[in-house]
């Protein structure tokens, strides 16, 4: 029976050892003592850390790309002010205000100064027909203000049929591609 008596006793011997060690292990899981380096809880931090997402910085709504108000290049009538500078408004956007000169087709008519019909006229494109416009009526036009006229280029939009000898005399001068086009409430 002697040797039950030491097996149960090394039995104990070995829980008990265990248990120490279990306790020990768990004293190291506190917050007060820093993990050993190359522990598993060094190792699982790391990871974590790997694969947590950097957070992003926070941008303020107004520098959004994509989300600005577009100041126009210019922003008035169109007359000889307009026209003197005509070079610096090519290829962006801007608002004139002046009077049907010729209204050519559905989405296509010629805008002259209304106080100086003088003025050679500015050919304006617009993507829709704009049904209240005549010739002599007031509006405003905004849009771009494309380099020159390319008859190929604008006939290859939709819905466009340009009859050459109507926009010949426009053939190479900038036009004002229009995003809109409002009726002036002079018309009225």
């Amino acid at each position: 029976m002697a040797s039950s008596r030491t097996h149960t006793s090394g039995g104990r011997a070995a829980v008990v050892a265990l248990a120490a060690a279990t306790g020990l292990m768990l004293t190291g899981c506190g917050e007060d003592e820093p993990a050993a380096e190359g522990s598993a809880e060094n190792v699982l931090g790391d990871v974590a850390e790997d694969e947590a997402p950097e957070e992003e910085p926070e941008i303020p709504f107004d520098e959004i790309p994509g989300d600005e108000l577009v100041e126009p290049a210019f922003d008035g009538l169109y007359d000889d002010e307009f026209l003197a500078d005509i070079d610096s408004y090519l290829e962006r956007p801007v608002v004139l205000s002046g009077e049907v000169a010729d209204l050519l087709t559905d989405g296509v008519f010629a805008m002259t100064a209304a106080d100086d019909p003088g003025i050679a006229p500015i050919l304006v494109v617009t993507s829709d027909a704009v049904p209240e416009i005549a010739d002599g009526v007031p509006v405003t036009v905004t849009g771009t203000l494309e380099d020159a006229l390319e008859m190929g280029a604008v006939e290859q939009m939709p819905d466009f049929e340009l009859d050459d000898p109507l926009f010949e005399q426009y053939a190479g001068a900038p036009f004002v591609f229009a995003e809109t086009v409002e009726v002036s409430p002079a018309a009225g």
